[in-house]
């Protein structure tokens, strides 16, 4: 049976642990304690307190910009060419041979992982693929997250960008080629590679029909 000292103990060392002291810390803390020291030790939980308040509330925040995008896609117009201006865009990127569709969610689960900020994959419509003309086809070359860390590897420049919305499967290869034909029909060129936003997809619904894809690219 525990004592009342037991359970006071324990309650102890478990707020302690809370504020990640290691078992020498606890020990000198339990040792030595004092009115003084149980004042400096709640000045530090207090302080704890309010850094969890404010993850708390940038996780708020964050949650409901996603679900806000998730509803604005009913505003998406859907199968038509678009000329959009969009601003700078840092991003993190992962390069990987991506030899299958299916890889690109593992692999940004991957990237966002390895990221510093808290980076959640549902409902995240910052993220995507790079696809690059290479020995006459349009492959997979690396994924991407945009980013708000200090830390970027590329960036997506602020101008002309070309866009096309979609629903469900679709045979991508087909979409852009007839996207590169279009612009140049347009007066425009195409100013890098083509980037693939996933902004509903597995994550977010295993209806296949409610999966939505938008591919961008740069003009000029």
């Amino acid at each position: 049976m525990y004592t009342l000292d037991d359970i006071y103990l324990l309650n102890i060392i478990r707020d302690c642990l809370k504020l990640g002291y290691d078992t020498h810390q606890i020990k000198e803390y339990l040792d030595h304690r004092s009115v003084e020291n149980t004042i400096r030790f709640l000045n530090e939980e207090e302080k704890l307190v309010y850094r969890q308040m404010k993850e708390l509330e940038i996780k708020l925040k964050s949650i409901r910009t996603r679900i806000q995008a998730l509803r604005d896609t009913k505003q998406l117009s859907f199968d038509t060419f678009q000329v959009a201006i969009y601003p700078t865009r840092y991003c993190r990127y992962l390069k990987e041979n991506i030899n299958q569709q299916n890889e690109i969610d593992f692999l940004l689960t991957k990237l966002q992982e390895s990221m510093e900020e808290n980076v959640s994959i549902l409902g995240n419509m910052n993220s995507g693929s790079v696809i690059e003309y290479k020995e006459d086809k349009y492959v997979y070359t690396s994924v991407f997250i945009v980013t708000e860390e200090k830390e970027y590897d590329f960036v997506l420049e602020k101008g002309l960008y070309c866009t096309f919305v979609y629903k469900g499967k679709r045979d991508t290869n087909q979409i852009l080629k007839e996207m590169k034909i279009w612009i140049e029909q347009q007066g425009y060129k195409v100013d890098g590679p083509f980037l693939e936003f996933l902004l509903i997809d597995i994550h977010e619904t295993k209806k296949e029909d409610e999966h939505i894809t938008s591919i961008h690219v740069k003009l000029k």
